[in-house]
């Protein structure tokens, strides 16, 4: 009796639709527990308008959005945990910690000038 080369790809195959059945079950889950840091951001209490550049970097990779004309930004995160909020103000990148949370999560902050150095002031 002789095998047919193509029965030991079967249960690969097998094996392959399962992970990608699942995957479609875990991914959009992985997804609505993703975390979101939101805020504004002011400095010589005005807001600092449109077009700063705000990026959050974890462990992963970094996040990135701009401020809209009121000076907010918004940020999606796939994790929770611990993040460094980066706001590119003036040539300069003030930093703070920030945590993502499985809801969302506001974080307002003020560029405050200190010497010759801006730094980021929680709200």
């Amino acid at each position: 009796m002789t095998t047919s080369p193509r029965k030991g790809i079967r249960p690969i195959s097998a094996v392959l639709s399962i992970a990608m059945a699942a995957l479609q079950i875990i991914l959009p889950t992985a997804a609505a527990l993703a975390g979101e840091i939101f805020g504004s951001i002011r400095s010589d209490g005005k807001i600092v308008g449109k077009g700063v550049k705000v990026e959050i970097a974890g462990a992963s990779k970094p996040y990135g959005t701009e401020t809209d004309n009121y000076g907010s930004y918004r940020i999606y995160l796939p994790e929770k945990g611990k993040f460094t909020l980066t706001v590119h103000y003036r040539q300069q990148k003030p930093s703070i910690p920030v945590y993502s949370y499985d809801r969302s999560t506001r974080y307002d902050f003020s560029v405050e000038r200190k010497d010759s150095l801006y730094v980021l002031k929680r709200k």
